[in-house]
Parts: C-alpha cells; sequence; structure tokens
C-alpha cells in the first residue's frame, strides 16, 4: 500500500521519513510572524476550523489549546489555517477576541462545512491491503479527518453500506467495510498515525444506517489487549 503524504496538498518539503513529509520550522515560523501580533478575531476568523490533537505531546511552552466534546464522543481543539500549518487556538487568544470559545468554534464549522462542500465531488482513492478494500480520502483543505464531525455528509459519500473509518492524520481519512478485521484496521492506523509529527490518535469509528458512533467492536478488542 502506497504512504500518503502528510502535507502533500499544501505544498511541504521536509521528508520526516517512510513518505511522511511536513512543513520545516523556517515555514512554519514566517508564517506566523505573517500574522499581527494580537492576532486578532478580525484576521483570523477565516481561517478557522475544528482541528483534532495530535497524539505527540505539544512543545514545551505552547499553550494548551482549547478542546470541546462532540459526538461521537471526541475531544476537538480550535484551530487556524496559516497555510503550511495549523495553530491551536488558546485561552489567552480566545480571551482577547470579541467572541466566546463556543461562538467560535461554531465559526470554524461553518468554514469546515464551505470547504467539504466545495470539493464535495473529489474521488476517493481505492486499495487492497491483505484483501481488505480501503478508500483513501485527502482535501484540499487539508482537513479530511474533520469529516468525522459532519455526519450528513459521511453518509453521502460512503453511501448506505456499513463502513469502518479510521483518521490516522489531519489530512487522511480512511474506511473499510464493515466487517474487516479490526486488528488490520487498527494496525494500518498506528502504522500511519505514529510516522506523522501530527498524528492522530482516534479510535475506530462506525458508519451504521447514516449514523457515526465509536466501534464498540474495536473497543473491546484493545481492552482484552490491554
Amino acid at each position: 500500500m502506497k504512504r500518503r503524504s502528510a502535507g502533500s496538498d499544501r505544498g511541504l518539503s521536509v521528508s520526516y521519513g517512510n513518505g511522511i513529509v511536513g512543513p520545516s520550522r523556517e515555514q512554519v515560523r514566517s508564517a506566523v510572524d505573517a500574522l499581527s501580533p494580537d492576532f486578532s478575531w478580525d484576521e483570523l476568523a477565516d481561517g478557522l476550523r475544528p482541528v483534532f490533537i495530535r497524539r505527540r505531546p505539544l512543545p514545551p511552552g505552547v499553550e494548551r489549546p482549547l478542546t470541546t466534546r462532540r459526538p461521537p464522543g471526541v475531544d476537538v481543539a480550535l484551530g487556524v489555517d496559516i497555510g503550511p500549518a495549523f495553530m491551536y487556538v488558546g485561552r489567552g487568544m480566545v480571551d482577547s477576541w470579541s467572541v466566546t470559545f463556543d461562538e467560535a468554534f461554531e465559526r470554524a464549522m461553518d468554514n469546515l462545512r464551505a470547504s467539504v462542500a466545495s470539493e464535495r465531488y473529489v474521488e476517493m482513492e481505492y486499495e487492497t491491503l491483505d484483501g481488505v478494500p480501503f478508500w483513501w480520502y485527502q482535501s484540499t483543505g487539508g482537513l479530511a479527518s474533520c469529516l468525522l464531525l459532519l455526519e450528513e455528509d459521511l453518509a453521502r459519500r460512503y453511501g448506505p453500506e456499513p463502513r469502518l473509518l479510521i483518521a490516522p492524520m489531519r489530512n487522511l481519512l480512511l474506511a473499510a467495510p464493515f466487517d474487516a478485521d479490526r486488528s488490520l484496521v487498527g494496525w494500518l492506523r498506528d502504522e500511519i498515525s505514529q510516522d506523522d509529527p501530527n498524528g492522530l490518535d482516534l479510535p475506530i469509528f462506525a458508519l451504521i444506517d447514516g449514523r457515526l458512533s465509536i466501534d464498540t467492536r474495536g473497543e473491546r478488542r484493545a481492552e482484552m489487549i490491554h
């Protein structure tokens, strides 16, 4: 199975090995320096997006991002698209704005819906692993994982057949048949996520009859292993 690039649609050029690439420190610093020092609401509102927190610890001194619990039971942070990367939003930034965190998050969701709508007909790639079919989706907006927050869009994209879904990194969402081996699906999620510096630590999800939930069969198996 081919490796996917963590930043292939964002013009990034630094390789972390195993086909995973990401922004250089210089690119990120340049993007942050281009913003006004006060990180004003008017400047950042259009770039707000919901983001999942990466599995690796944040660097020392970085303010902890604010999060909210969203269906089907996952914590979601507020982020700003600054071009080569996403910048988490912490308490200090929100306190300087004229809106509440909840209002800012709803703006982020509106921005996400607009981005998803603009690429509604992007075709997913298809590959197999050990005979199991997987559908790969990467968005031009860099947040394919956040389709998990848009249940109706998931149902439209994946049809009536029950599916398993995994999001090992921010811009990658994979779907497999519901009866796929959970150990294989979980292995693929961890294999990709651990190679990406911003890899995610999300559970396996189930999409059944248009409703998204955390896959309890996979959760029970994980509990038995540990």
